[in-house]
């Protein structure tokens, strides 16, 4: 075997490494990872019972789920109902508020304005009795022909008209 380049030490070295190698690794990681598969196998077994499980109790939570759904919109139809009437009678209670303050408004004006046109009236009279009170002297300052008596009444009714407007 020299002759073509092999070395028979070498080569049986080489099969002994490489049966420890192989002893080494069934040893070290061979059953270790078998180990883990076999635990990781019965952990998965464990999740599809423990899954199985909990569909049965999702279930039995859905359908309590449902029945509370039900009684929580039986109480929803009974408080919109109670809230509905409780709002329709404060509606009327503040129409019926409204409409008396809305009376109320309406008298106050009605009396103020009425208040105005008494004021208005009495300043408009005042007015007038200036204005005959200014013609008057003014008549008696001068002399008066029938010419200058009729411009004066003119004047004086023109300006009792501008008062008015």
């Amino acid at each position: 075997m020299a002759e073509l380049g092999l070395d028979l030490g070498l080569i049986l070295s080489q099969v002994v490494n490489f049966g420890l190698l192989l002893a080494l690794l069934y040893t070290f990681l061979h059953r270790p990872i078998l180990n883990k598969l076999r635990e990781r196998a019965q952990r998965i077994q464990e999740g599809l019972e423990a899954a199985d499980r909990a569909k049965v109790l999702m279930a039995e939570a859905e359908e309590h789920y449902r029945a509370e759904i039900e009684r929580a919109r039986r109480e929803a139809r009974e408080i919109i109902e109670r809230a509905t009437r409780a709002a329709e009678q404060q509606r009327q209670e503040i129409l019926a508020r409204a409409r008396q303050d809305a009376h109320d408004l309406v008298l106050q004006a009605q009396r103020q304005a009425q208040r105005e046109i008494e004021r208005e009236q009495l300043a408009f009279h005042r007015e007038v009795i200036d204005l005959a009170l200014a013609a008057t002297s003014r008549l008696l300052q001068e002399e008066l022909d029938d010419e200058k008596h009729h411009e004066l009444i003119r004047q004086f009714i023109e300006q009792a008209n501008g008062l008015r407007t």
